[in-house]
This record gives C-alpha cells, structure tokens and sequence, in this order.
C-alpha cells in the first residue's frame, strides 16, 4: 500500500523544503564573495524558493497535460528541474555581484547534469526528439555514413562533444602581445601547471571510457539512455558554440569582450538539460530580457557591466514553463534544413546588436 499525503501537506513540505534550499544556497553563494545585504538575501531567497518548488511540482507532476505533452515522466523533469532551478539561482547571485560564474560550480553541475539526463530519460522535455543524430535535421548527413553502425556512430559524436568540452573548460589564454615562442612557452606552462588540467584531463578519460563502454553494449540495450545521453552531450556542445561564437565575433566588433566565458560555460550546462532544441530557444529568448534590463541601466547612467547569466537562467525559466506553448510554434523550424544558417545569421545579428549598445552606452556617458 503507497503511502500517499493530501495536497495540503505535500505542498506545506515542499515549501519548507524550498525555504531550507533557498537559506542553503544563500550561505554558499557567501562562500564566493556575495556579502550584501546578507539577511535581505536570505529572506528573499528563502521566499523564493518556498513559492518556486510547490508552484514547479504543480506545473511539472500535478496538472493535467495534453496529450501531445504527456510522454515522459513529470516526476523525473520535476527533479531534474529542481536541480536546475538551485544551480541557476546560485550563479546568479554570484555573476550579478561578482561577476563571475565559477568553474567549481559549473564544472560538477554540468557533469551531474549530464549523468541525470542519462540516468533518467523521461525528463527530457515532452514531445521532443532526444535523437540529434538520427531526427530529420541531419538526414544528408546521415547518408554519408550508411554503413556506419548506430552505435558507433553515436559514440563518435559524444566523444567529440566530451573532447570539445575539455577543450572550452581548461585555460587556454594566449598572449598575442608576446612573441610566438614565449606565448606558446607561457601557454604549455600554465596548462602543465594548473590542477584544472589535470582535473578536466582525468574526467575527459573517464568519460571517453565510459562511453565506449555504453555503446558497445548489445542493441537495443539501454536505447533510452543511449538516446538521452547524446542528446546531452550534442546540446551542452552545441550550446556552448552559440554563445562562443556570439564573443568571439561581439568582442571583433566592439573590439572588447562582449561577454565573459562563464556564460559560455553556463549554456552548455543548460544545453545539457534542454537538448540541442531548448539550447537554440534559450539563444533567442536570453537577449530579450538582457536588452530590456541594459537599456534601462543606460537611460540611469550605471556604469556597471550587464550581466548575461541571470539572462540566461531567465530564459530557462521561460522554457521550463512555456516549454508546451513555444513548442508548436517552432517545431517546422527545429526540424528545418535552413536550421544553421539561421543560426548563423542570428548570431551575427545578435553581436550586433551588441555593437549598437555599445554605442548607445557611449552616448549616454
């Protein structure tokens, strides 16, 4: 016999729970340097909380979906999200005070990230292929490799996910002041030296094994978990490339960095939980919110940086909740062959964008 709470209890649980989380997450964002208002902090993140997780379970558990959105399991996206929720509220406050997003927060949480949405398939978000690599987007591409084996397949994309997320994370600054031979000097130096590398070193080995492992395993074995596990990786690592390009190409613009790497790091923890699709609607939805809050910052004459983080876990929130709403409207385009080019253009448009704030803040000085 399951033991079951009324609805009444339940959600007074889940608000006390909330309210612990929130005073919890309000200490550790102290650990890294955020001391204002430390009691205000601690209220409002505890109120927070207290109202986020019973209004996520009754959105995500206990209404009724349509049809078309009932796949999966609302108790597995309800956990999942809970943990996403915690993580984006720690690396907020700390980007809006510090403006920062730390490697010790995002490295553990991408790789936990990436673990839960293989272990628990039923929460990747409803009605959406899992498959990048077998859906209709890469049909040409698929083609090519006729004979290849599924599996195998698979595993050379998460593998090349993995090593380009390896890659992003170590320290990999480049001194052009400096001759050609003293910088690469300075830059195997630093990478021999820093315990980062060895960290992102020894989980980029055991993730390679652990992959080869899992997909050699027999057909039709552990499908969905294969499934959700690209599905993972190909999002965090095709997150992470939006935003990237979007820096690299913002900073040749404005000749500046248009924004810090954290952000980078940031997308490709939430790529991970949202796939490749839900990666592409935060990339649009983000900068809404961020324009919005820059120009108003502009008209008062803050002198203050804009940081995009909080942008980004707003838009996530967006996502979580309207996920059902923005689906019907963007399905064609997901699943479009133009999907990249449109990508690439947005992200020329989106730096400049960037551009004519720049100019806009200029202005206003």
């Amino acid at each position: 016999m399951m033991f079951h709470l009324p609805d009444f209890q339940l959600y007074f649980l889940l608000a006390v729970f909330g309210a612990f989380l929130g005073a919890a997450l309000s200490g550790t964002a102290r650990l890294f340097g955020c001391r204002a208002r430390p009691k205000t902090s601690l209220l409002v993140n505890s109120l927070f909380f207290a109202a986020a997780i019973p209004a996520l379970y009754r959105w995500e558990v206990a209404r009724d979906l349509p049809l078309m959105f009932s796949g999966g399991s609302g108790l597995f996206r309800f956990a999942v999200h809970l943990f996403l929720l915690a993580v984006m509220a720690l690396v907020s406050r700390i980007d809006f005070e510090q403006y920062i997003i730390p490697d010790v927060v995002m490295i553990p949480a991408t790789v936990l990230a990436v673990l839960l949405m293989t272990l628990l398939p039923g929460a990747a978000m409803p009605d959406y292929d899992v498959d990048p690599c077998t859906g209709a987007v890469f049909p040409r591409v698929l083609a090519a490799f006729a004979d290849v084996d599924k599996d195998s397949f698979r595993l050379a994309v998460s593998a090349a996910a993995v090593v380009f997320w390896v890659f992003a994370m170590s320290d990999r600054r480049w001194y052009r002041r400096l001759g050609f031979r003293r910088r690469s000097a300075l830059f195997f130096r630093r990478l021999r030296q820093s315990r980062l590398t060895w960290l992102l070193l020894g989980l980029g080995a055991a993730a390679l094994a652990a992959l080869w492992w899992f997909y050699h395993t027999p057909d039709g074995m552990y499908e969905l978990q294969k499934r959700a596990l690209l599905s993972a990786l190909v999002g965090a690592a095709a997150s992470m490339i939006l935003i990237w390009g979007v820096r690299l190409i913002g900073g040749w613009v404005m000749g500046r960095e248009a924004m810090g790497f954290g952000d980078v790091v940031l997308m490709g923890f939430l790529g991970a939980v949202f796939g490749w699709q839900g990666g592409m609607v935060l990339f649009f939805l983000a900068p809404l919110a961020g324009v919005v809050f820059g120009l108003v910052r502009l008209f008062c004459r803050s002198p203050r940086e804009i940081p995009y983080g909080p942008f980004l876990c707003l838009a996530a929130l967006a996502v979580i909740f309207g996920w059902e709403t923005i689906l019907p409207q963007i399905h064609d385009f997901l699943i479009g062959p133009l999907v990249a080019a449109i990508l690439l253009a947005m992200g020329v448009l989106m730096a400049l964008l960037l551009w004519v704030i720049q100019i806009l803040k200029r202005c206003f000085r």
